[in-house]
């Protein structure tokens, strides 16, 4: 495997891989080829962080070797190592990229990049709250320290989005630690609060983060029920742990014709044990 960046990959351990993954992001522009698109690029690009750094915080990557899984083998954390360094080649690639197409440009060709000020509020908004909740979750700070590179052509945006995308399946199939993936899902959306925004990034998740996607747009649909009887115990409404502070996320509920004999609660169960706990 190629060195992206100088690492060479038996001299660092997975959690830095990770760490290092998660700088890349932070390092790439875009030019003024794009044009207005590079606001739905750059979200879309921070959507693809978001979506490794919950990976990372549900396997507990910094405190945990096993990631998750007590029955992991070394083998398969090995392939999750692979498959961070190949997102670091993925990123130098891009680097190199850029450098070939600045050093042919011709002569008054403006290579400048956007930036985040070029953004409209709502996107800027939006921005931040995604970078924020993927910074919060990079507890060891930055581990690489690069200068900035430009983006000039949507195909290698979509390049770089799709090879991702498919390493992060592979990286989650192997450890997928589903019930604190869903809890982290349920935080990201109740941090993006506004239904505006929401449809926003139901749109920029498409072909980068499924499950964030099927999250948002479960959350601006909210839930309804009708005609239904319920004898014992259900869940049948919201329900909210002792450590959750965050409140009701996206659209309530409707309910019609609801009949109950016994314990019930329809609807969505927000951090903690589960219901019947």
């Amino acid at each position: 495997m190629a060195e992206p960046f100088g690492i060479v990959s038996g001299a660092i351990g997975i959690a830095s891989a990770f760490t290092a993954c998660v700088d890349c992001f932070e390092y790439i522009q875009f030019g003024r080829h794009f044009g207005r698109d590079f606001q739905t690029s750059q979200l879309a690009l921070n959507c693809a962080r978001l979506r490794l750094t919950r990976w990372g915080e549900s396997v507990n990557i910094y405190d945990d070797p096993q990631l998750g899984r007590e029955d992991a083998t070394t083998a398969e954390i090995q392939l999750v190592k692979n498959a961070l360094l190949q997102i670091l080649v993925l990123f130098a690639d891009t680097e190199s990229i850029s450098k070939e197409y600045k050093l042919a440009a011709k002569a008054g060709e403006d290579l400048s990049a956007y930036s985040t000020e070029d953004m409209d509020p709502k996107m800027i908004a939006l921005d931040n709250k995604m970078k924020g909740l993927a910074i919060q979750r990079q507890k060891r700070g930055r581990f690489l320290k690069l200068a900035s590179w430009a983006l000039y052509h949507r195909s290698t945006l979509k390049d770089l989005l799709e090879q991702i995308a498919s390493l992060l399946d592979e990286i989650e199939r192997l450890f997928p630690a589903p019930q604190a993936r869903t809890t982290l899902l349920q935080e990201e959306a109740a941090a993006i609060g506004d239904k505006q925004a929401l449809k926003l990034l139901e749109d920029v998740a498409t072909s980068v983060d499924s499950l964030l996607q099927k999250t948002v747009k479960e959350v601006i649909a909210g839930h309804q029920y009708s005609n239904i009887g319920i004898k014992g115990q259900a869940h049948t409404g919201d329900a909210y742990s002792s450590d959750w502070s965050r409140g009701a996320i996206g659209s309530s509920h409707k309910y019609e014709s609801i009949e109950v004999d016994g314990k019930a609660l329809i609807g969505n169960k927000y951090g903690g044990k589960d219901f019947y706990d």
